[in-house]
């Protein structure tokens, strides 16, 4: 690799690694790239490329105090500047806790959080915010790393990493350009925009509207649009195995067809249990006359439901799980592990060898769009000991869009199960105009030209 640039990637989540190690990212001449970063298991995919241990995290009480009073802030400003109470929900998880102390804190952030929830309000607690950052020993010991390696750009791989605001906060402090990649189509309504940077790098032209809407202070010129590398190996052949090569791998009979249930982590859907229970149910009667279909399960690789094992057990000649491949976390934690390279290859031929993609409200449904496959998606409630409905997820702020131009088939009610995965099998086609406007929407095509675009704004801040 030349010298040249001299390019900080700040990776703090395994999903960022495998965006940036597997996708081709690397192949740059004319940068240095090294790793500055937390995740330990990033030696084991083998790069070139140097790696600098981030420093300990040390972030306190009032940090976390500052931080919570912002999200909420900003979700405010957005129920009033939209006149949509929708964008509460984010607020809520699942389960009720009852411990006073915590209870009042809460009330207290909600107080101050809507005394601030302005557009001046929301930029002026960022004083106290990097006022308290600065003062911690971990923002201290990046700003002297920082002094020590010298990069010309730090770039971070992920807007909502809260480790990642003091190595931000310094490389600004020290006149370092910095970039930040927002992670998902998705993040933007969410709130908690905690990294600050110079420029700021998008999927899509429907991302950039949404980053102005939602925070008027950026400038339209600080934020590129680049695409996203994450579906970059969809298009790459080497990741692509034959049909037979890739079932034989797990005993799967290449006779059979394949309907992919997708786990999400317990928050989002902690009854992805009973919905899985549901849809095996509708396979044993699409099977009735002619035994054509299996189930792959491939559970939330950071959080995987123990629920399932039930399902799994009560029909073993139905079922196969198919785990994701991570290295460095055999319990799935989120910071503790990262996707290796053949885990890609099993999530790219995973779906691409299966019919049909179900889940609830996964943005699996998008990568089995651009794989060219249909979706369903799981919209109805059954019994359930937590604090939780389906119809709350649905009413988040980014399924606006997906409600309005239909890319998936939605399984409304419980008996409809069957019914709507059949039509699903059958029809294809009547998501794929759907499908094809959520692809345009979301992503910047040619998807193969995402990292010379991310490149070219790195290197020579211009368009492609």
């Amino acid at each position: 690799m030349q010298e040249g640039k001299n390019i900080f990637l700040l990776v703090q989540s395994g999903y960022s690694a495998k965006n940036f190690v597997l996708s081709g990212f690397l192949n740059q001449e004319k940068a240095k790239i090294t790793f500055w970063s937390d995740q330990d298991y990033i030696a084991q995919y083998n790069i070139d490329n140097k790696i600098v241990k981030l420093p300990k995290y040390d972030y306190d009480g009032k940090l976390n105090f500052i931080q919570k009073i912002k999200n909420k802030a900003e979700l405010f400003f957005n129920v009033k500047t939209f006149k949509n109470k929708d964008y509460l929900f984010y607020l809520i998880g699942i389960n009720k806790n009852n411990n006073l102390k915590l209870r009042l804190k809460k009330i207290v952030i909600t107080i101050i959080a809507k005394v601030f929830s302005t557009q001046k309000g929301i930029e002026y607690l960022d004083q106290p915010f990097y006022k308290a950052t600065r003062k911690t020993s971990y923002y201290k010991a990046c700003k002297t790393q920082l002094l020590k390696h010298k990069p010309s750009v730090v770039f971070c791989t992920h807007q909502r990493a809260s480790s990642g605001v003091a190595p931000m906060l310094a490389a600004k402090d020290l006149g370092i350009r910095t970039i930040c990649f927002i992670h998902s189509w998705d993040n933007i309504p969410k709130g908690v925009q905690l990294i600050k940077a110079d420029e700021y790098f998008v999927w899509s032209s429907y991302m950039k509207k949404e980053m102005l809407t939602h925070y008027p202070f950026l400038e339209s010129t600080h934020i590129k649009i680049t695409g996203t590398p994450q579906f970059v190996p969809y298009f790459d052949k080497n990741y692509l195995l034959q049909r037979a090569d890739f079932l034989s791998q797990f005993n799967l009979e290449t006779a059979k067809k394949f309907i992919l249930f997708s786990g999400n982590d317990k928050t989002t859907s902690p009854n992805d249990p009973v919905f899985l229970q549901d849809l095996c149910k509708a396979v044993l009667q699409l099977n009735s006359n002619e035994d054509n279909y299996r189930i792959i399960f491939r559970p939330n690789p950071i959080d995987r439901n123990d629920g399932f094992d039930e399902v799994l057990a009560e029909y073993p000649n139905l079922i196969t799980e198919l785990k994701p491949e991570w290295f460095g976390s055999e319990t799935f934690l989120w910071n503790k592990g990262g996707p290796s390279k053949s885990d890609l290859v099993l999530l790219v031929n995973t779906i691409f060898h299966s019919e049909l993609v179900v889940n609830m409200g996964s943005t699996m449904a998008l990568d089995a769009a651009l794989l060219g496959k249909p979706s369903c998606y799981i919209n109805y409630d059954v019994e359930s000991n937590y604090n939780w409905t389906v119809k709350r997820i649905y009413r988040f702020i980014h399924f606006d869009m997906i409600k309005k131009i239909n890319p998936v088939f939605w399984i409304n009610k419980r008996e409809d199960v069957y019914n709507v995965v059949k039509d699903a099998l059958e029809n294809p086609v009547k998501t794929l105009a759907g499908r094809e406007q959520w692809i345009k929407t979301i992503t910047t095509l040619p998807i193969e030209d995402t990292n010379k675009r991310m490149w070219n704004f790195i290197l020579n801040k211009n368009e492609v």
